[in-house]
């Protein structure tokens, strides 16, 4: 199985996150953190997730996309835009509603309006530190990334309703136990 990473390039306030291998939940907490410190930072005008080097994401770093992008929308800066060019991604994504919330660019061609190195992130590109996440952290960033598919569209909603349901029982049963 080849071990999944994620790495960030930036210019002129675009930001890419460049997906590569099988991106797992574990990943995830990492990955929420340094987004949410860009966009606190306020510098940001506008995200690009490049998966054409991705062979498989799960739906917690779907969901973390989806809940990006909404945080982005909140901020004020562009919709972001997704680069992919495995069919197999693309379908899940299709399916899932991405289409119709973000903007949506097959690999290799150019983005309107966008740096040049929207579409060749390795230059200058660093990875994202992803530590094993605590438990609690893991949970928490898993409940909020499904959150975000169910508010995605109908068909998150309908897929990840019940995860969530799931997630928030866990979180009371694990906050009620303690002493």
């Amino acid at each position: 199985m080849p071990k999944g990473h994620v790495t960030h390039a930036e210019r002129h306030g675009v930001h890419v996150l460049r997906y590569f291998g099988e991106v797992h939940f574990m990943l995830a907490p990492g990955i929420q953190r340094f987004v949410d410190h860009l966009i606190d930072d306020g510098s940001i005008s506008g995200m690009v997730f490049d998966l054409t080097c991705a062979l498989s994401l799960d739906s917690t770093n779907l969901g973390l996309m989806a809940r990006v992008n909404e945080r982005l929308l909140g901020a004020g800066a562009a919709n972001s835009v997704i680069i992919s060019g495995n069919e197999d991604i693309d379908v899940v994504l299709r399916s899932m509603g991405f289409d119709q919330t973000f903007d949506m660019v097959p690999s290799g061609e150019p983005l309107p309006g966008a740096p040049r190195v929207a579409v060749a992130p390795e230059v200058g590109a660093d990875p994202i530190k992803t530590d094993p996440p605590s438990a609690n952290d893991l949970r928490q960033t898993m409940l909020e990334a499904h959150r975000a598919l169910v508010r995605l569209s109908d068909a998150g909603r309908l897929e990840f309703e019940p995860v969530v349901q799931c997630l928030e029982r866990d979180s009371i049963v694990r906050t009620s136990s303690l002493p």
